[in-house]
């Protein structure tokens, strides 16, 4: 009798782990997922679209040894100003035109340099009050920065940007094509598979660029930071949006880093969130604003994927529940000519509290 009670008990539990087996979630691709993300929400609207995908475009994990200095976890940062409910770079600084300029970094790795070559260029020009107003080539970035800032076009570090921003100097370029001292070399393809290698660093400017040489034409920081939004333990901080905010408002756009799933790819229009996708991949962007739509609080980020993508090749991202990660990778630098008024104040600041 105990033996049949023991056979029924174990009968039993086999029977129910098969019957309880959860069933695999259904996996959507193409026009099937942009339905699926439609039908879910109204916040954001996906289209279908080609656009090519971007892995491992961006780097989380650091340079071993440099996460401590750059991620201070006991820094307090206090909000000096009134910050407006919406904002916007282009608005904010109308003169400089590299804020609205939309680049396509095509079929490389290379959002981390893109990212970083707009950054640079706008904060150039904001301290400059107009007067500057040089396009960084994102390939001097992407191709003499070297094996600490990234893997060719596999991805790449973007406080590494900033670095060499500082201590080496960016010089000019546009894209494919374009005027400047080192314009970049892939071409627009929409169908090309992804490239791996980098083009090599050059150090003489295209023959028809005469402003300046090689060396003259280089532009420097005089300090590249991370804003500290993170814990050592990377929690996200209270006042992490208030930070970045403050920064953008008083230095200009900044660069972030965030994970990329499947259905961003396919996004039109709206206040994005992650609906559906799996294997997140890196990628890097530029925040210029923010602001609220539909009562709720987005970034307002330019992307570097051409003007086909998104709204005109912005898009706006949610905001304050460190969406894809957005807020917990952000960084800076300041343009070596230093500012006067509020922006030399700012840059004090900044020395101070970010210094590593």
């Amino acid at each position: 009798m105990i033996q049949i009670l023991k056979f029924i008990f174990l009968t039993s539990i086999c029977y129910g782990f098969v019957v309880q087996e959860v069933p695999k979630r259904p996996v959507l691709s193409g026009q099937t997922l942009v339905d699926h993300v439609n039908a879910v929400q109204d916040s954001w609207k996906a289209e279908y679209s080609l656009v090519p995908r971007k892995t491992m475009d961006v780097r989380f994990i650091e340079v071993p040894g440099s996460e401590k200095s750059e991620k201070p976890d006991n820094l307090k940062f206090e909000t000096l100003i009134q910050l407006p409910t919406s904002f916007d770079s282009r608005v904010r600084w109308p003169n400089c035109n590299s804020i609205k300029l939309i680049r396509d970094q095509t079929y490389c790795g290379s959002c981390w340099a893109f990212a970083a070559a707009e950054i640079i260029s706008d904060r150039i020009c904001i301290q400059s009050n107009g007067t500057q107003q040089p396009i960084i080539s994102p390939e001097d970035i992407l191709s003499c920065c070297g094996t600490s800032c990234n893997n060719g076009c596999q991805g790449g570090y973007p406080i590494e940007a900033m670095k060499y921003w500082m201590n080496s100097g960016v010089v000019t370029g546009g894209d494919y094509q374009g005027a400047g001292c080192i314009p970049y070399s892939f071409r627009p393809c929409s169908t090309c598979q992804e490239a791996k290698d980098a083009p090599s660093c050059k150090t003489t400017c295209q023959t028809s660029y005469k402003d300046n040489t090689y060396k003259s034409d280089k532009h420097y920081a005089k300090s590249a930071y991370r804003l500290p939004t993170t814990t050592s333990s990377n929690a996200i901080l209270a006042n992490a949006v208030q930070m970045i905010q403050t920064e953008i408002y008083n230095n200009g756009p900044v660069e972030v880093s965030y994970q990329v799933y499947e259905d961003f790819y396919h996004y039109k229009s709206g206040v994005y969130y992650h609906v559906y996708g799996d294997k997140p991949s890196g990628h890097a962007v530029k925040i210029i604003g923010w602001g609220t739509e539909n009562k709720m609080d987005y970034w307002l980020a330019a992307n570097s994927w051409a003007t086909t993508f998104g709204e005109k090749g912005f898009f706006k991202i949610r905001r304050g529940t460190n969406e894809c990660g957005i807020e917990s990778n952000v960084v800076a630098g300041l343009p070596k000519s230093s500012g006067s008024g509020i922006g030399g104040f700012i840059a004090f600041l900044v020395l101070v509290f970010y210094m590593f």
